[in-house]
């Protein structure tokens, strides 16, 4: 399950987009490269099951219908949903705050809680919850709680999110990466450009730099061929999003 979700991640990003630029490219070959790693180390980590589960791959709190008392009514948009191996099964990405753009809107409108006091309200209900419901104690064990471990950040209860989170939407890569894992890995304060740039000086990925190369070279003779045929139109919207998320990039610091 996880290889065949991590080709189409990889595959995702080999595909030839129109005006690439070096930084892009070498942002999302360290993105990749560096989750690959994770995913070795962290996958293997976890105790197998031969368990799946369905699971919804959209819980953001916009799908999830309440009453005035917070009893839920229903749950809408599942024509994604799939099963998925039970070890990677894990709680809606804006509880453990690997959802950016709910968590934009959360800090952004409502000046809401930071993501490490959602999840930390999210785990404080649950267990509560346990002692009285025993749907609630069967996830306690199943996300790792019991193990007394849920926040640190160097276990793969805070990590496996994450790695779930990019698989099963290979398009959220750039954003929960580095908005996540990134600082995980390198530090709260680390820059991005700085650690980027010293991994692709690094002897090591002298094959990275002949990738990042290709990539460019893809991206030239794709957008050429579109410019030739007159299918090369500007993409206003994006751009917009793009200054967009670099502008709200501080709501999920």
């Amino acid at each position: 399950f996880v290889d065949y979700h991590h080709s189409i991640l990889t595959g995702t990003y080999q595909l030839p987009v129109e005006n690439l630029s070096y930084r892009d490219a070498k942002t999302e070959l360290f993105a990749l490269d560096s989750l690959s790693k994770e995913i070795s180390k962290y996958i293997g980590s976890i105790p197998t099951s031969p368990s799946f589960v369905l699971a919804h791959p959209d819980l953001r709190f916009g799908n999830i219908f309440v009453d005035d008392d917070f009893h839920i009514l229903g749950i809408i948009d599942w024509e994604f949903t799939s099963t998925i191996p039970l070890q990677l099964f894990t709680p809606p990405p804006w509880v453990t705050g690997h959802d950016p753009d709910t968590m934009r809107i959360m800090r952004g409108l409502v000046r809401g809680p930071f993501r490490d006091e959602i999840f930390a309200e999210f785990r404080d209900v649950l267990q509560n919850k346990r002692e009285t419901c025993s749907i609630s104690e069967k996830l306690w064990h199943e996300w790792g709680y019991q193990q007394g471990q849920a926040g640190q950040e160097d276990n793969p209860i805070q990590r496996l999110p994450t790695i779930v989170q990019i698989l099963r939407h290979p398009s959220s890569l750039m954003s929960v990466y580095y908005s996540s894992l990134f600082h995980m890995l390198f530090g709260p304060f680390a820059n991005s450009d700085a650690e980027i740039g010293k991994f692709f000086d690094h002897p090591d990925n002298v094959s990275l730099v002949k990738q990042v190369e290709l990539q460019i070279e893809k991206s030239k003779r794709y957008t050429q061929y579109l410019e030739d045929r007159g299918l090369l139109v500007e993409d206003v919207q994006s751009q917009q999003i793009r200054e967009y998320l670099a502008n709200t990039k501080h709501l999920l610091d």
